[in-house]
């Protein structure tokens, strides 16, 4: 997944580099001058063409200009979300791919709606919920995940799972086992 913000970021410091302005390069492939901004701003990015022009003019690779060589693994969890697409975080945060920081750690600094996002991507790439992100799960995220084990579409390891349950969600989880 592409992280909008650091791209924007990227082209930005390579434009200034170059000491071009928006303007120049605007005029260089024929496009406005917000749609340099919205590139630069991590709104939108530049078409194909585009980005071949910009590699040539700035000598760069492709994953240079893209950031795909550039994964971090010095997150700053304060300001994780400030300097980065949330949607990229959370993906990220999911394959495992920012060294030492989980779900559990961020879930707390989540939206209802990317929550939600977050639990169901686990789900899609097939990770379990561990003992450590369970209690901080809200009631209605821990009853969505019941009913979508009782419905057949997860796995959960019941016995990790069990020692982090309250009373009422054990007694669910075995009303679905009958």
């Amino acid at each position: 997944m592409l992280d909008l913000l650091r791209i924007g970021k990227k082209l930005a410091e390579l434009r200034q580099k170059k000491e071009h302005t928006q303007d120049d390069i605007a005029e260089m492939l024929f496009v406005s001058h917000q749609a340099v901004s919205k590139w630069e701003r991590g709104i939108s990015l530049p078409s194909i063409d585009n980005m071949c022009f910009l590699m040539k003019l700035y000598s760069v690779s492709l994953e240079e200009l893209l950031c795909l060589d550039a994964i971090a693994n010095d997150f700053d969890l304060d300001r994780l979300f400030q300097e980065h697409n949330r949607q990229y975080i959370i993906h990220e945060v999911i394959l495992n791919k920012i060294k030492d920081i989980y779900l559990q750690d961020i879930i707390h600094l989540l939206s209802k709606e990317e929550r939600l996002y977050a639990i169901f991507l686990l789900f899609d790439q097939n990770q379990s919920i561990s003992g450590e992100l369970w209690p901080r799960l809200s009631l209605e995220e821990r009853h969505m995940i019941i009913h979508k084990y009782k419905e057949g579409h997860i796995q959960l390891d019941l016995c990790v799972l069990n020692q982090m349950m309250t009373m009422s969600e054990i007694k669910k989880i075995k009303e679905i086992k009958k």
